[in-house]
Order: C-alpha cells, then structure tokens, then sequence
C-alpha cells in the first residue's frame, strides 16, 4: 500500500478514536444522536461542547467549576460563533415545558406562527418584548400559562444568580431577550430557507426532545460571512472562519442541551424525516432594547 494513502487511513482512524471518546465524555450515553452526522460534522460538534454536569458539594468548588464552563463557553463563540453546553436542563425541567406548551397550543390565536402542515413549523410565543409586537403577536410580557417555564429558565443559576446560559449571552452584552418562543418542527416538514435572526446577539435554543439527523436538526452556515458578536468588530466567517470549522455544521444534540450561536449567521431548520415532531425552545438575545425597562424574570404574565 502506498504511503499517502496509509498516512490518511491512519489519519482518519486517529479521528474517528478521538471522537468517539469525545462523545464518551461529553455526550454521555446520549451519543446516539451526534452519531446520526458524518464523522466531520461529529469531530466539529465535540469542539465546540461543553459537559455543564455540576455536582460538587462545596459552594467554592462548585463556583470556580462554573466560572470555568463560562470562560470555555465564551471562548469556543469567540472562535467558531456556536457553542454547545449539555446538562443544562433535567428531564422533568423539558417535561414541565413541554407540558405548558402543549397547553398553550393554539393554531387560531396571537401566539401561532405558521401552520401545522409539511411545508412549514409552527410556533408558540411565550414572552414578546414591545420590540416583537406586531400582527401575528399583538401580546407583549409572558403568556398566561407559561410561569413554570419562565422560572426553569431562570432557575439553574450560578453563584451571581444568573444561569450559566444567561452569563454566557450576558458576557456579550446580550442581556434583551425579545421573544421565548417554541417551536415545532412536525413530521414531514422540509428544509426551512436559509435566514438570520438578527444584526448582532445570540440564538440560544433548548431542543425539548433528541435531534438527531432525521429530526432535523439546525444547520449553520460558515462560509457566508456574518457580523462580530462584538458590535463595530466587522464581518467574519467566510474567508475569516476558523480553518478547522467546516463549511456548515448541524446542531444534533440530546434533550437538556442548549446550543448558542451568533444571530446573524445564516442557518436553517432541516427536514424532518421522522414519524414525530421537534419541538424546540428559542430565545432571542440581544443588546439591551429601548422598549425594556426592567429583566425579563421580573415581568408579570399578561392574560392570554
């Protein structure tokens, strides 16, 4: 055998061994869905992850390790513009939101966007800031319904009384959440069109069920460039992307993880070629908006 062709065998066998102890330590036994991707789009996820899994007793302890998985969140965004932090929510947490949103439901009133059918997701606002109220959403505050997701949200706190998802949208200046919002992907839906969300911020979105490949899941598109998450910094991604981060990359994840990406990045929802729907938690994060006077959390909930 030729020597270039066995270098790259080896290569690659080096690559497929680091990942799959990449998705021992980060992913757990919950691996399955990461698995779903080609091996170049699983090396990139296990980049850009980190394991949240806090357990220690002492409260200093406990800090410095929160501090720690801040520093590495913050760091991977400052590179590749998407991070992903898993252990973030318990089961019972999605049950809970799941729950409220199965019950907010409503293809007919103010918090339905789109319709229930192949070619598009429907959605189910849950918090409109003034800035989100329009036509489809003529409500602003939390939706009547929604309290235990808004405080699941707000509860798995850090030691400065932040969770450690808000310190990391936070660290950017990306404090204004103008819309909690879920939405769903239903069975059959196609390819979504390629979009941003915003000039500069954060997307941050809690998936409430596994995606995997066939899920579809969000896909990110690095070749287009983008706006600095630091405002007035410029254009990046395109010619300016990291060299190690692929052209495009989909956000496969297990339920309780969160992946943050820089709002201004081209990316979609994919296909959903399963026999059931992906409902996923979507935040919008961004500089402080004019409209809001005081924390989302402390907003009162608003009638229905």
């Amino acid at each position: 055998m030729p020597k270039k062709i066995k270098k790259q065998r080896n290569k690659k066998q080096r690559q497929v061994t680091s990942t799959t102890t990449a998705c021992e330590s980060k992913f757990s036994s919950t691996c399955s869905e990461v698995e779903s991707l080609p091996l170049e789009e699983q090396i990139f996820l296990s980049k850009i992850s980190v394991h949240c899994d806090v357990t220690f007793h002492s409260s200093k302890k406990k800090k410095d390790e929160v501090n720690k998985i801040v520093n590495q969140a913050t760091t991977i965004l400052e590179r590749y513009h998407m991070c992903i932090l898993h252990d973030i929510l318990s089961h019972e947490n999605i049950q809970s939101i799941y729950s409220e949103y199965e019950a907010l439901l409503d293809f007919k009133g103010d918090s339905a966007i789109g319709e229930k059918d192949a070619s598009k997701r429907s959605g189910t606002r849950i918090y409109n800031c003034k800035c989100q109220v329009g036509p489809a959403c003529k409500f602003h505050g939390w939706k009547k319904g929604s309290e235990q997701s808004k405080n699941i949200l707000h509860s798995q706190r850090s030691n400065n009384g932040l969770s450690v998802w808000e310190r990391v949208t936070n660290h950017f200046g990306f404090e204004h959440v103008a819309r909690v919002e879920v939405v769903t992907s239903h069975p059959g839906c196609r390819d979504q069109g390629w979009h941003t969300d915003g000039a500069h911020g954060l997307t941050v979105i809690f998936p409430l069920v596994g995606v995997d490949l066939r899920k579809g899941p969000t896909q990110m598109d690095f070749v287009t460039p983008f706006n600095s998450l630091h405002v007035n910094r410029g254009k990046v991604g395109g010619k300016k992307k990291s060299p190690d981060a692929p052209d495009s990359a989909r956000a496969a994840m297990p339920s309780g993880s969160v992946v943050l990406f820089n709002a201004n990045m081209s990316h979609r929802g994919t296909a959903n070629l399963s026999k059931s729907g992906r409902p996923i938690l979507v935040l919008d994060c961004s500089p402080k908006c004019e409209h809001e006077s005081e924390s989302i959390w402390n907003v009162e909930h608003s009638a229905p």
